[in-house]
């Protein structure tokens, strides 16, 4: 002990004997979260870790825990994805809790927690253009040109119900704004864009047909408050839960079994495999890091190795390296 406070690295064993349930309340109280992040974490912790782990000392807690808390999950019948994502603030106050010196080791480090499958996306179990469009035939028509805004657009489910008509200028479409949940899932909020900040924003081109389609729509069905470009029967903001329950029972009558992100995935693949740069499709989609989209559908790109034998052949001749070559030779 006395040799440890010499060289600094002593932590007094009392700093971690505090409740797990404590300790993530009063980290959740200091972090500044988007909204929806916010509601993520706080769902996280009431429904899956503070039943689990809330009343153990945070001192005490090993990777065993994280082991059990996991499998429990995926008993409950949870994909490995949710598990993750169910697992990421209680990761993130272990972090917090070894930075503080609270705690000597996360007991996450040696925790084997369930694969997490591949993130490229399957192309050919995508809708087809014909398929995207049987589901907005059948959707409610006052909503139905969502379905295609989340095709044409690559947006979420969230950003497509926060469109504005201000959003929508003449080329481009600028996306400002998401709906989602409050805390503890109460109340439907407007919060920033997924990895942004308040009042960040990005454009996205808008197809002709589709800017021609939204305008017919605003002449058709109005709008809600503040321009909102879709609403319910009394006008107020669409809930995400509301539109997903739709859309899967749109899918089921029609006997697919397509989620609205793979609208957003549809978006993402055909502007790839046409040949537009992963950069400018990284952008539009919104993504942290130009990675999450390579990981998720660099496999789209056209192959270029034909290319760039071309590229090089001519560049090898301008600059007269088949003069050394032959002398190689």
């Amino acid at each position: 002990m006395e040799n440890d406070k010499r060289e600094g690295v002593y932590l007094d064993p009392k700093r971690g004997t505090v409740p797990l349930k404590g300790y993530a309340e009063k980290w959740m109280g200091r972090q500044h979260m988007a909204p929806n992040t916010e509601g993520t974490y706080d769902r996280a912790f009431r429904l899956h870790i503070f039943p689990a782990l809330g009343h153990r000392l945070l001192s005490t807690l090993r990777p065993e825990d994280i082991e059990k808390l996991g499998r429990g999950m995926t008993e409950a019948g949870l994909s490995a994805n949710s598990v993750d994502a169910y697992m990421t603030p209680l990761r993130a106050v272990c972090k917090a809790a070894v930075h503080n010196g609270d705690i000597g080791r996360s007991p996450f480090l040696g925790a084997k927690l369930p694969k997490l499958p591949g993130k490229a996306v399957d192309e050919i179990a995508l809708p087809t253009g014909q398929q995207v469009q049987d589901i907005a035939d059948e959707f409610r028509p006052e909503w139905a040109l969502s379905v295609w805004l989340m095709a044409g657009l690559g947006l979420r489910t969230g950003e497509v119900l926060g469109l504005r008509v201000g959003d929508f200028l003449e080329d481009r479409v600028r996306v400002r704004r998401q709906v989602t949940r409050g805390k503890g899932g109460r109340g439907l909020l407007i919060g920033p864009l997924k990895h942004r900040q308040e009042g960040d924003w990005r454009d996205v081109p808008l197809p002709t047909r589709l800017s021609e389609a939204t305008a017919d729509h605003v002449a058709k069905y109005g709008t809600g408050a503040d321009g909102m470009l879709f609403k319910t029967a009394t006008g107020s903001i669409v809930a995400t839960s509301d539109y997903a329950s739709h859309f899967r029972k749109v899918v089921k009558l029609i006997a697919y079994e397509w989620s609205p992100h793979d609208l957003r995935h549809w978006f993402a693949s055909t502007a790839l495999s046409s040949g537009l740069p992963l950069l400018d499709v990284s952008r539009w989609l919104g993504h942290k890091n130009i990675s999450e989209t390579a990981d998720t559908y660099g496999h789209l790109t056209p192959d270029s190795t034909g290319r760039a034998v071309r590229v090089m052949d001519v560049a090898i001749t301008q600059h007269r390296a088949d003069v050394v070559l032959d002398v190689a030779a």
